[in-house]
């Protein structure tokens, strides 16, 4: 701008000015001092940052003193006033914001009064018209950039990557893409993430300089200490104890002295940007160096990728707890239909081979026993078929069936296998329930009886089911053994843990002779 504004000022030397050669100097002057500004900037992103607000001072007051000295009298189409106040404006905007700008547009305020009253108490050439007329202009404009400024300004951005695969199973993908974007976005030599593993005691280091992705442990003592705030960037230089750190609606701050960074010593880097970020297992720290051109602007990107990268992580050790937790959940109930189903048949089925090696001793014909063995094995295996398919296909959604038809079914094949009778009195004819309450329920009652029949050496066990006030009611009642008085009363296992899950409650009382267990299901459930 400086430049143009002296090529003008030559190739139409007749224009009057104020003060002869004064417009000369002051604008080689000035240009001399842009040049070796460009170079400082160039060189030292450090020393760019700290000489910007003097260096946008004299940019302010030089550019005023040039308009004044270098106009005409009338020559308002050929002022650069407006120009210049523009530049000054804008370059207020990109630096700092809309806070600059203001001030900006106080001080050329400021300076244009001092300026102009000067003129006229000194008895110079003034047009007052003109005057006040660009203090107009100069209120209007200054108005209207602070409102873009303060609307409009965003930090630099780029689309974050989002990492194919299965949640719960990418931590390293999202480690290795982060690295990857954030040295292509910002064009370095290499990049580094440091990140609790979690369950151990060591901290993960990932590097890449472009060819690979090299993976070393360090011990949790390496980076103790040097965690910052998380979320906030900085520039560092670690040899001449130089570091810019971005604070939160602020202007970033300066601070010289020792730079405490041990990931770039580990990664033997001098220069490099920096943000520490949170994770559930811990924090850790992005590093990247070797960015050409590195300056403040670069800061609110880096804390983009360091908040991508402690969501992302946090979202994959959610999923992974997640997962974690579904497989868990699934070898309970797996082990819960192993132990109601299977092993309770296999007892019943060794109760009846013993009898049945009795029945043979004392001369009587097998073959009918041996036939409901067989016929007692089949359904057995149907239901194991049928509980592999459940396993296969997952939940079984809103399909529905009726409870009192499943458990007559089943209640029969109990009654037989253990040879007891095995009653069902049911208040209400249909009652259609999900086909998932259906499978609970159905070995809620295969453990309750095979309980009453091992355990209480009972005759007959009677199962009544309703729905009533708080949902489904299911009472089972035998005429056994019943518990022992001087000892608390136990609760099964396998049956407490269906009904918690069911969100319903169990209740076991004496009923001497035998027990009765009262099981009491929401309505949201039944």
């Amino acid at each position: 701008m400086a430049l143009v504004f002296l090529l003008a000022l030559l190739i139409d030397p007749s224009a009057p000015r104020k003060e002869g050669v004064t417009i000369y100097l002051l604008l080689s002057a000035y240009l001399a001092g842009a040049g070796v500004m460009i170079v400082i900037a160039w060189r030292s992103w450090w020393w760019e940052f700290r000489l910007a607000p003097w260096v946008h001072g004299i940019d302010t007051l030089a550019f005023v003193l040039a308009v004044y000295f270098s106009e005409a009298g009338k020559a308002d189409f050929n002022s650069p006033f407006m120009s210049l106040t523009a530049f000054l404006l804008i370059s207020a905007t990109l630096r700092w914001g809309w806070f600059a700008v203001a001030w900006t547009s106080l001080a050329l305020v400021a300076l244009n009064l001092v300026i102009g009253s000067g003129l006229f108490l000194s008895d110079l050439p003034i047009d007052l018209y003109r005057y006040g007329r660009r203090l107009m202009y100069l209120g209007v404009l200054s108005m209207m950039m602070v409102w873009l400024s303060g609307e409009q300004r965003g930090p630099r951005s780029a689309p974050m990557p989002r990492t194919p695969g299965t949640p719960g199973e990418r931590r390293n993908a999202i480690l290795v893409d982060t690295l990857t974007f954030a040295r292509v976005a910002l064009q370095a030599r290499g990049a580094a993430i440091a990140v609790p593993h979690g369950e151990e005691p060591w901290t993960e280091l990932l590097r890449d300089s472009g060819y690979a992705v090299i993976v070393d442990r360090l011990g949790p003592e390496v980076l103790e200490g040097s965690f910052g705030e998380p979320d906030r960037a900085a520039l560092i230089d670690r040899v001449r104890g130089r570091r810019i750190i971005s604070r939160p609606s602020s202007y970033p701050l300066a601070l010289p002295g020792p730079v405490n960074a041990p990931l770039a010593a580990r990664c033997g880097v001098d220069e490099a940007m920096i943000v520490t970020f949170d994770t559930a297992a811990g924090p850790g720290q992005l590093l990247i160096w070797g960015i050409p051109d590195m300056c403040v602007d670069d800061l609110s990107l880096v804390e983009m990728i360091g908040r991508h990268l402690s969501t992302e992580l946090d979202r994959e050790d959610l999923a992974e707890l997640a997962q974690a937790a579904s497989a868990a959940a699934l070898r309970d109930a797996l082990a819960r239909d192993l132990h109601d189903s299977v092993a309770q048949f296999l007892a019943g089925t060794l109760f009846r081979l013993e009898a049945l090696s009795r029945w043979v001793r004392d001369g009587h014909d097998p073959t009918p026993e041996i036939n409901d063995l067989k016929t007692a094995l089949r359904r057995e295996q149907g239901e194991l078929r049928a509980m592999i398919q459940r396993l296969r296909r997952g939940e079984e959604g809103d399909r529905r069936t009726d409870l009192v038809e499943e458990l007559e079914t089943l209640l029969g094949e109990m009654s037989q296998h253990w040879q007891i009778a095995v009653k069902l009195d049911a208040q209400v004819r249909p009652m259609p329930v999900s086909i998932s309450l259906a499978h609970e329920l159905r070995q809620v009652l295969r453990e309750a009886v095979a309980n009453a029949a091992r355990h209480g050496a009972c005759r007959e066990v009677m199962v009544s089911i309703g729905t009533g006030g708080p949902g489904l009611q299911l009472r089972i009642t035998d005429d056994g053994e019943g518990f022992p008085a001087d000892c608390a009363l136990p609760r099964p296992r396998s049956i407490s843990e269906r009904v918690e899950a069911l969100g319903g409650t169990l209740s076991i009382w004496h009923n001497h002779p035998g027990a009765t267990l009262d099981i009491a299901l929401p309505n949201r459930i039944a």
